[in-house]
């Protein structure tokens, strides 16, 4: 194709034909040109093919692992849910009603700490090397980047909760629980006698005022705890519906 072109501004410059050159000369530059944009049109558009397949790729990892912890955190707001439902009954039931098998129930889950640990591998490899840039639907991408600093603030509360239940309630309930082990892990029945004094002791213990105050206080931290798992939850519903919606778009 070069020789033939070459061939052709030789001829129109042996005849003196030099303003039909100066045409060809001008059309063979837009020729060039055309072709050069065409190429980089060819470029782009292989390189858009590969940017849609590996965005698509980031979307099904992350609605993978969206999924999963979801059902992780479901699994410990559930429990959460449940301590706080048992340390109001703690301070709202009479203590004397309620059976000592429950009781030992009772007491073992207002002192058991939940914590939410997330899988956060494909997310902070997909922010560190900046794959998150890939992800064309701008209101998804902002859904992503904020889901860290919520799951952050609801771990915060939990810690918070965790403390305060070793440093008070777990300390007073070893100085002052008097339940034999064995009994509580149920490794055997409880004698007459020890249900008599295992029973007057849950009251008195339950109805301590320092007790209450504990209690009440760490009610308080659980209602904070449940509003921002609340939250959580859906956003977390939030996300998975976009990034579930936004494959089927692009799949």
């Amino acid at each position: 194709m070069i020789s033939i072109f070459r061939k052709i501004r030789q001829q129109l410059v042996s005849q003196n034909k030099f303003s039909k050159y100066l045409i060809y000369a001008i059309g063979e530059i837009i020729l060039v040109v055309i072709g050069i944009l065409i190429a980089l049109k060819i470029d782009n558009w292989n390189e858009r093919i590969q940017q849609d397949k590996e965005e698509l790729k980031i979307l099904k990892s992350l609605h993978k692992a969206i999924t999963i912890n979801i059902e992780e955190f479901h699994t410990t707001f559930d429990a959460q849910i449940n301590r706080n439902g048992s340390l109001q009954q703690a301070i709202f039931t009479e203590i004397s009603n309620l059976p000592l098998p429950h009781l030992d129930s009772l007491i073992t889950t207002n002192v058991k700490n939940h914590t939410f640990d997330p899988s956060t591998g494909i997310y902070n490899a997909m922010i560190n090397s900046g794959k998150i840039q890939l992800i064309s639907n701008d209101s998804l991408k902002n859904k992503i980047s904020k889901l860290d600093d919520r799951v952050k603030d609801y771990q915060e509360s939990e810690d918070e909760i965790t403390a305060y239940t070793k440093a008070h309630l777990e300390t007073y309930f070893i100085d002052h629980y008097t339940i034999d082990p064995e009994v509580l892990a149920r490794l055997r029945a409880r004698t007459e006698e020890e249900k008599k004094t295992d029973s007057l002791a849950y009251v008195q213990v339950f109805n301590a005022q320092e007790v209450k105050n504990m209690y009440i206080l760490l009610l308080n931290k659980m209602s904070e705890v449940i509003t921002k798992g609340e939250d959580l939850e859906a956003e977390y519903t939030s996300l998975a519906q976009a990034l579930k919606k936004e494959i089927a778009l692009k799949d």
